[in-house]
């Protein structure tokens, strides 16, 4: 699968073209080489600056968005996910293979040793630890190299099952080598956030790590989240403490500062600070059960009622 949260924002209106870009650059790019991922990142933000010359330009596809914007896979096929290339699938061999297990194990547990060491632990302690009696069912919104994953899959009971719910095809079976890895009852499936394909009152926990830091609509990812989430059931989430220190760099290229950039983020309802989840949240009938911050970030608990 192409694009991300920021790039959908920018091109919704055209696509096509950038989807075929950024096929062109895979093709050319190994991004799990820092090296290759450096000269492709510099290549697509070029590629912004050509397709986007002006600031003007830049903040009208924000206010485009925000009128009459969606995710593209809403009102279309990406609801059946079938945009899968044969290459796709000749790759899920890998990344749900036992090789890639121990690369992502190894690379996630340097970053449980290292910066993420302060939240991981409580991270993972709150989504593992039961609500009630029979199996822990855990759903996480968005895998992606599987810091988070890991953490949780390596902590949780042999008898509990962890699905992990990712847009990327190719991330979602990072979820099945962690599972490999430890012997667990794992797996990674390719769904949007937006219409989740689980029966409501399922999961006891939700979780993500960092996971609503790259994604958009966060309202009706709530909404999903609570729907599937059981009574009782706990959210769990990892988040930036401000969408800034995401995103800043591109804003800077553009001349856009920090109070401009959060009010054209908060336009196309993207990232979301403690304060505006707790809102959220407390509409959606979610109470707060506890807050944990860091210096960049926090780890945030919710119950349903």
């Amino acid at each position: 699968m192409v694009g991300n949260e920021w790039d959908d924002i920018l091109y919704w209106e055209d696509y096509e073209p950038f989807s075929r870009f950024c096929r062109e650059l895979d093709c050319r790019y190994d991004i799990r080489d820092p090296i290759e991922y450096e000269k492709r990142r510099k290549e697509r933000d070029a590629f912004y600056r050509r397709t986007i010359p002006t600031t003007a330009e830049f903040v009208r596809r924000f206010h485009r968005y925000a009128l009459h914007g969606k995710p593209h896979w809403v009102d279309g096929h990406h609801k059946l996910i079938n945009e899968l290339a044969e290459e796709d699938l000749r790759r899920c061999y890998h990344y749900a293979s036992d090789q890639n297990g121990a690369e992502r194990v190894s690379a996630a547990e340097k970053a449980r040793c290292g910066w993420a060491s302060q939240h991981l632990t409580h991270y993972a302690d709150k989504v593992c630890t039961p609500t009630g009696s029979g199996t822990h069912k855990i759903m996480e919104m968005t895998v992606g190299a599987g810091v988070g994953t890991n953490a949780v899959v390596r902590s949780m009971a042999d008898d509990a099952v962890y699905i992990g719910v990712d847009i990327d095809f190719i991330c979602a079976k990072n979820a099945d080598a962690i599972g490999r890895y430890y012997g667990k009852r794992a797996l990674g499936i390719c769904a949007s956030l937006w219409h989740l394909p689980f029966e409501d009152n399922l999961f006891d926990a939700v979780c993500s790590h960092f996971g609503l830091d790259e994604c958009r609509e966060i309202d009706t990812i709530l909404d999903e989240a609570t729907r599937v989430l059981k009574p009782g059931g706990k959210l769990v989430l990892v988040s930036r403490h401000n969408a800034w220190l995401r995103r800043h760099r591109i804003f800077e290229t553009y001349g856009i500062g920090e109070s401009q950039a959060l009010d054209l983020m908060r336009q196309v309802r993207l990232y979301a600070d403690f304060e505006q989840l707790n809102t959220l949240a407390a509409e959606r009938g979610l109470v707060t059960a506890d807050y944990i911050p860091f210096e960049k970030w926090y780890v945030a608990e919710y119950r349903k009622a």
